[in-house]
């Protein structure tokens, strides 16, 4: 029920944009909205059945309005007063201060790459922000590494007699003694810039064209200082996976929300292989849209950066994605926000929403474990505690490379120690009721012999799956409870063919689906090594020239060796590492 007060100062609020903050009886922002009508926009409140906004109308006691000079002023001002108020109906980063961020001081004459949490303007080049800070100081270190770059904290504006410890040591170019022009020092700059944007491939052309520059001048100690960096570059870039065919820049968001709780995967891409995945834990109330929270998530994650890729791909789209992207216009960006179209897109929103779930599920059992294994006995109605649990998963393509995976799990927590992978012996064709029986008996006869049984089978499918699976259990005469569940569902099938159902907020639920999600990410982990290996050992083997690496490259870039037979010549140079003469002799090789 409104309040005569917060009534008539929406009757009176005008039709302009700006900042609406509703409060509390103790005048504590509860809420904090932007609108491009601040009269259209409350009214709708006066409107509006959905539970979340009653929820905000009743606990509010008073209404403010600040008027501004346009929408995308609105939505700064509103990140503003939000990371100020934080007040408890918006969606907000846990710990927002915290996320770390790097650095590159741009307005120094000899410019540094920093690890910061302060985000004070100062004209810097911000990139981030990053969940892990350990790693990213490591990322830190090894840049500045490799570009030989300055990473102490002297005044770089005077000038010192003697270098540096790093100097001497050939990690830094001593721009504090003066052994290098501010010019020269900047382009190494700017490649630092251009490989914290994702540009790896660019750079590695250009310095292997510097390396043999030097090497024509006969200049070897310059030439070979190109090449560590060159060699140092390449390592880097080959622990990203390539995830996508075409070459673009594009940040991938990915949603998994509870009623209470939320976590959001970002996945950056750049050219085409994933760069960095961060998961941000966020403050929600209960019944908030998922438009509202990826409205928020971009304004939260993309307020201070200095770098945005030109497409953000995103599950649903925002409320209100045209002030999103006239904001992104006033900070001199071209951004276009959009929804999966791709298959690729699809691919990876879904690897982000997984990631989302598979922490949110972690962070919620590491709170209630054991708990939650009480939880689950009640349940799923047991007469023990289930506390070591083992997930069983098949993987297969088209009666090709089946293999088999088993996952344990203990007091919610997983024991790597216990992970088992199975080919496939005894089942030909593609029969997975088969395969199931198979490793499951194999697996209880090696716990048998080591004296120790688990506490629930889990069994990925439905009643077939669980039917091959007791009988598994039955030709070895013994009697452990079986469960099979569809992956992300929530309905399992007891040993007796019941359904049972759990509520998709509760922690068993989430504990459930994460083990079913590590068995199901070991399975098919364990089934592309073997199809990998197999095709290593096929027609790309026998091409002249075409080492262990390059066909790892081409079958990343492809998926498969039947794609590869498709590409053109052209296509194929496309490929990191694969030049003219390359492809061609791949494609005659292939089409022979």
């Amino acid at each position: 029920m409104f309040q005569k007060q917060i009534r008539d100062k929406i009757l009176q609020a005008p039709n302009l944009p700006g900042v609406y903050l509703f409060r509390d009886n103790r005048n504590r922002a509860i809420y904090i909205g932007k609108a491009l009508d601040l009269k259209k926009r409350l009214l709708s409140y006066m409107n509006r059945a959905e539970s979340r906004s009653q929820i905000i109308v009743q606990a509010a006691s008073d209404l403010e309005v600040i008027i501004t000079g346009s929408d995308t002023e609105a939505l700064t001002l509103e990140e503003s007063l939000i990371k100020l108020n934080k007040p408890k109906f918006n969606v907000r980063l846990k710990d927002d201060k915290k996320f770390p961020y790097l650095k590159i001081t741009i307005q120094e004459r000899f410019p540094r790459l920093f690890f910061t949490r302060d985000l004070k303007p100062d004209g810097s080049l911000i990139f981030g922000p990053y969940t892990n800070a350990r790693s990213l100081r490591q990322t830190r270190d090894a840049i500045c590494r490799i570009f030989k770059i300055a990473s102490c904290r002297k005044d770089l504006s005077k000038i010192y007699e003697r270098p540096c410890l790093e100097h001497s040591m050939n990690r830094c170019c001593a721009p504090c003694a003066q052994l290098i022009s501010p010019d020269d020092y900047n382009k190494l700059m700017n490649k630092v810039i251009a490989f914290l944007k994702g540009r790896s491939d660019e750079i590695e052309a250009e310095l292997e064209k510097l390396m043999w520059m030097f090497a024509d001048q006969e200049k070897f100690e310059a030439a070979s200082t190109v090449r560590d960096q060159l060699i140092a570059i390449r390592r880097m870039s080959q622990r990203q996976i390539i995830v996508t065919n075409k070459s673009m820049d594009q940040d991938i968001i990915g949603i998994y929300q509870t009623a209470k709780r939320c976590a959001a995967c970002l996945l950056r891409v750049r050219e085409n292989r994933l760069v960095s995945k961060e998961i941000f834990d966020l403050t929600i109330s209960s019944s908030t849209r998922k438009p509202e929270i990826i409205s928020n998530f971009i304004r939260l994650i993309y307020t201070h950066v200095s770098f945005i890729p030109a497409r953000i791909i995103v599950p649903v789209l925002p409320d209100d994605l045209d002030i999103q992207e006239r904001w992104f216009v006033v900070k001199n960006l071209k951004v276009k926000i959009n929804t999966a179209k791709t298959s690729d897109q699809k691919r990876l929103i879904g690897m982000a929403e997984r990631n989302a779930l598979n922490e949110l599920s972690a962070r919620m059992l590491r709170r209630s474990a054991p708990r939650v294994i009480m939880e689950l006995q009640q349940a799923l109605r047991m007469n023990n505690p289930p506390r070591w649990i083992e997930a069983f998963d098949v993987s297969n393509l088209k009666e090709k490379y089946a293999v088999g995976a088993s996952v344990a799990f203990q007091n919610g927590k997983p024991i790597k120690q216990r992970y088992r992978r199975y080919r496939i012996k005894r089942v030909h064709g593609q029969n997975d009721f088969a395969m199931i029986k198979e490793i499951i008996s194999r697996r209880i006869k090696d716990l048998i012999q080591e004296k120790e049984l688990p506490d629930l089978l889990l069994i990925d499918g439905g009643k077939g799956q669980l039917s091959s699976a007791l009988q598994a259990i039955a030709d070895i005469k013994i009697n452990i409870p079986v469960y099979a569940s569809a992956k992300r569902s929530n309905m399992l099938f007891n040993p007796q063919g019941e359904v049972v159902s759990l509520s998709v907020n509760s922690r068993e639920f989430f504990l459930l689906r994460r083990i079913q999600e590590e068995a199901h990410r070991f399975a098919i982990t364990y089934h592309r090594n073997v199809r990998s290996k197999s095709l290593l050992k096929s027609d790309l083997a026998m091409i002249p020239g075409i080492g262990y690496k390059r066909r790892i490259v081409l079958l990343r870039y492809f998926g498969s060796l039947e794609e590869i037979k498709k590409a053109s010549e052209e296509t194929l140079t496309q490929v990191p590492g694969i030049g003219k003469r390359t492809a061609e002799i791949i494609y005659c090789s292939l089409h022979q």
